[in-house]
């Protein structure tokens, strides 16, 4: 039962906070300072990107202990943690599925 509410929390998450998967994308290629995660995030998403919006999502990621906001004397970044580094593995696997079955053209049904 708990791994249900683990995988819908999860997803709840990156359904809800629109920008979460885009975020988690430009990540995985390194640590990006806010204003060109905002950039690259804003040429990547369908939504316009507000300020206010990816400041709330990149919050809700480091407390959800995917991305970390490293700091130090002269700069500040975004990266992933390790768990948000494994999580970007899995939705490219999901993606990669979700491609394959969409190229088949129907879905399979379950076998019984």
């Amino acid at each position: 039962m708990a791994l249900t509410n683990d995988l819908e929390h999860l997803l709840s998450l990156l359904a809800k906070r629109k920008l979460s998967v885009a975020i988690l994308s430009v990540l995985h290629d390194g640590p990006s300072r806010y204003s060109t995660l905002h950039h690259t995030v804003s040429q990547i998403s369908p939504f316009t990107v507000h300020a206010r919006t990816l400041t709330d999502t990149l919050n809700h990621l480091c407390a959800e202990g995917l991305v970390n906001h490293h700091q130090d004397d002269d700069s500040a970044d975004y990266r992933l943690t390790a768990g948000g580094e494994e999580l970007v593995d899995l939705l490219a696997e999901i993606k990669r599925w979700s491609q394959q079955h969409r190229a088949s053209g129907k879905a399979q049904p379950p076998e019984r």
